[in-house]
């Protein structure tokens, strides 16, 4: 499940909830929206932290904001075994209030912004050792990231397919198997553990079967091992 912080970008929500599926409508859903102490996004173990690169600046110097990068960085370094900060897009827009700028003072005000960014990356990591840095191209290329890495976590945990057990052994000596196996010069445990490792005699009997495994698994000899093995012409077509 991707969790979402609900005050993200809207656009960037729909365009999650559409690829994932909102489970609070859907439930075949794996995004759902809510408001999160810390980070804007959680995914497993991953705490993430996303921000327009604007956004970044803004944040850096706390333009507009109660709480600066570094607060919100140090909150989910500690909250999370895996933070990450993530940026997206690439193109600078210098903000100038209630007035158009001149082409200087937009390439002056966007070479500072650069500088800033430039700066905080500079000692991010030192800051904050455990933190992963992501900087992507476009707001699609972080839904794609999410996504995949969403589908990636949840392939992580389906757990392999059982192994078929084998067929449930008859302990008795009265049972064919085991006093063929007996019949061998073994004793009734050694051909007990035989059998329950190999789940049957038929498999036991295969061409693949090594003397060396058989030695292992019962403690009987080789030789007693290649007597067991010579049941293959009479057992083989019977079991």
């Amino acid at each position: 499940m991707l969790l979402i912080d609900h005050r993200e970008n809207p656009k960037l929500i729909h365009k999650l909830l559409v690829k994932l599926g909102d489970a609070d409508k859907d439930e075949r859903g794996h995004a759902r929206t809510l408001q999160m102490k810390t980070g804007d996004y959680v995914l497993g173990d991953w705490g993430i932290e996303a921000k327009e690169i604007n956004d970044l600046y803004r944040s850096i110097l706390g333009i507009g904001r109660s709480r600066t990068i570094v607060a919100q960085l140090n909150d989910l370094c500690e909250s999370f075994d895996k933070p990450f900060l993530v940026v997206y897009n690439t193109e600078l827009k210098p903000w100038f209030h209630g007035r158009r700028p001149s082409a200087r003072e937009v390439s002056e005000e966007r070479r500072k912004m650069a500088a800033v960014i430039h700066s905080f990356k500079l000692t991010m990591h030192q800051r904050f050792p455990k933190l992963h840095f992501l900087q992507l191209t476009t707001m699609d290329d972080f839904v794609e990231w999410l996504y995949m890495n969403h589908r990636q976590n949840v392939i992580g945990k389906i757990k392999p397919p059982q192994s078929h057990k084998p067929e449930q052994v008859i302990l008795e000596e009265t049972d064919d198997r085991i006093k063929a196996l007996m019949g061998c010069g073994i004793s009734r445990e050694q051909s007990v553990a035989l059998l329950e490792h190999y789940g049957s005699i038929a498999v036991l009997l295969q061409k693949k079967t090594r003397q060396k495994e058989m030695v292992k698994v019962s403690g009987i000899s080789h030789k007693q091992a290649k007597r067991v093995l010579s049941l293959r012409k009479d057992f083989v077509n019977k079991a």
